[in-house]
């Protein structure tokens, strides 16, 4: 065939399939362009999964009746003028796309009426031809009706899922903008029946709320910090509250909603040591930087987007998340509760509550005065504990001022040799024990060509080590705290797990602590157990293990009280 120019109508389409992939995708444009227009309320009403209707209805600015028709032409737009702009760029949307691509593939009605106007406008276009603007009523603002979707394009109307799974994409995105603009008011109805509606505090907890149900926006986490053009903010669950997959994971930058797995990185690592292995926290990151560090052009749908300094970001957002975590660290409880048939008490077991902070106003207001106060938002260490014995071999029995702790002594003792081993790393300091006689070591082919690039790590933390020649190594001294611990699997599991590339020192902490920590059945003397409650004491992190599993329960002397009938 001979090259040709494609004919419009072609174009159009091919260029609407990159834009307007699923009704939810024409959902996310219009509303994006509702935020643009800076509306303070926006209605969107779907039926039959959004291929039938989609309506937006806003009290934005509003279009001119002489620019609807511009307003659908591709590549017009009112948010740039120079390929320049897009380093400065504040808004959503930017292209000059999305209204064409829609009208593209549908069938597409708008009013619109600008401030101080006598009437507003209607627009109708059919499968992307305009027919004639009409004057109709209409407040200030913009609604858009676009019906049959992708009857033009039946192909593609072949692969839409069903309308539950449809309406189920368009819910998650309303929602998703809804927590990035907790000051507007959002309300969303599907076939007659209202599913979302947010009152547009401004306090994104009251979003939460209604996004991901009262009982857990009450009890997250806000955090919020800035550092120099950066700044970040959002809420966080309890550790006690995750779920499997990252479902509950929501990000945004400078409002807006996007995919990156190094955001979802940076938090993941700020929950290590505190979530069991495979959950994953529920939260709302926003973050906000000058536009020029990031691109968001990489994508039609610009739902990914790429930062100048990935590094920087990732410690950034890891840090605040994290001293948000640590400075409220709580202790599970079993308390003592009334049962209503029979007046009884029961024991029952609480997991340990993180305090909600005292408001959770917008972040992009509150995020720098936040983080100018002194000292972490939370603040709760353990109480001195006074050594009572050991129960069962595994499990230090010690007494505080509120009651009974119970302590898993491995558990315990593997959160203190870790945070020993970091700590030692931090100052540069790493204390080593010499072998009396170098060990010969012969590694498996994958710990032989991970063990080049790891052994700064391994020298960091205390091992000596040199090449032997072929996959053998010679070990001439092992950290300090091995020297009564196995070493050789240390070595070996951290050799072994491709996760020590990206994670090296933190990975071998936790192997140097789970094998020099004191075993489950181990006899402990009364001294023993004094010094293990100290260092415990003294742990940033004194509840869970480096694995997540928790250290310690606390018995509240209250909930003994209740039970022998005391109180």
């Amino acid at each position: 065939m001979p090259i040709r120019l494609l004919d419009p109508r072609t174009v159009a389409r091919i260029a609407a399939g990159e834009v307007v992939e699923r009704p939810t995708s024409a959902v996310k444009e219009l509303l994006e362009n509702a935020l643009d227009a800076g509306a303070r309320r926006i209605e969107i009403e779907i039926r039959g999964g959004g291929a039938g209707l989609i309506r937006v209805a806003d009290d934005g600015c509003g279009i001119p009746a002489d620019e609807l028709p511009l307003a659908f032409t591709r590549h017009a737009t009112s948010k740039i003028v120079t390929f320049d702009d897009l380093s400065r760029l504040e808004t959503l949307g930017f292209r000059g796309e999305a209204l064409a691509s829609i009208a593209a593939v549908a069938d597409v009605e708008v009013t619109s009426a600008i401030s101080g106007a006598f009437a507003g406008s209607r627009l109708t276009l059919r499968a992307g031809h305009q027919e004639k603007i009409v004057p109709a009523a209409r407040a200030c603002g913009t609604t858009i009706s676009v019906t049959h979707l992708f009857k033009e394009v039946p192909a593609r109307l072949k692969f839409l899922k069903s309308d539950a799974t449809e309406t189920g994409h368009i819910v998650n995105t309303v929602s998703n903008y809804a927590m990035a603009y907790p000051g507007i008011k959002f309300r969303l109805s599907v076939d007659g029946r209202e599913i979302l509606s947010t009152p547009g505090s401004g306090q994104l907890r009251d979003v939460a709320a209604e996004v991901l149900g009262g009982g857990i926006a009450a009890r997250m986490i806000e955090a919020a910090a800035a550092e120099g053009s950066f700044t970040v903010g959002g809420l966080f669950s309890p550790p006690d509250v995750s779920r499997a997959n990252r479902s509950g994971m929501f990000f945004f930058v400078n409002r807006r909603w996007v995919r990156n797995s190094m955001l979802s990185r940076a938090v993941e690592e700020a929950y290590r040591g505190l979530l069991t292995v495979g959950r994953y926290p529920v939260a709302v990151v926003n973050l906000v930087l000058p536009p020029s560090d990031i691109d968001i052009n990489i994508h039609p749908a610009k739902t990914e987007i790429k930062f100048r300094e990935d590094g920087t970001v990732f410690n950034f957002v890891r840090r605040t998340v994290r001293d948000a975590l640590l400075g409220g660290s709580p202790v599970p409880a079993i308390e003592a509760q009334q049962t209503p048939a029979a007046g009884e008490p029961v024991a029952i077991y609480r997991p340990g509550v993180f305090r909600p902070s005292p408001s959770a106003d917008d972040f992009f207001t509150r995020a720098r005065a936040l983080s100018s106060e002194s000292g972490p938002i939370f603040s709760q260490t353990l109480p001195a504990l006074r050594p009572l014995g050991q129960l069962a071999g595994c499990y230090i029995l010690a007494e505080g001022p509120d009651g009974l702790y119970i302590i898993d002594q491995h558990a315990a003792h593997e959160r203190i040799m870790y945070e020993k081993v970091l700590a030692e790393r931090a100052n540069r300091s790493p204390s080593s024990q010499a072998l009396l006689e170098p060990q010969n070591v012969e590694l498996s082919s994958a710990e032989a060509g991970r063990y080049p690039v790891l052994t700064p790590v391994l020298s960091d933390c205390g091992f000596v080590t040199e090449a032997f020649g072929g996959r053998n190594i010679l070990i001439r001294a092992i950290p300090h705290a091995l020297s009564g611990g196995d070493w050789r699997t240390a070595l070996h599991e951290f050799l072994n797990s491709p996760e020590s590339v990206s994670r090296g020192e933190e990975r071998l902490a936790e192997l140097i602590a789970c094998h020099s920590a004191v075993r489950a059945g181990k006899t402990l003397s009364i001294d023993e157990i004094r010094g293990l409650l100290l260092d415990l004491e003294k742990a940033k992190v004194p509840n869970t293990c480096p694995h997540g599993r928790p250290t310690l329960l606390k018995l509240d002397s209250a909930a003994l009280e209740r039970h022998f009938k005391r109180a």
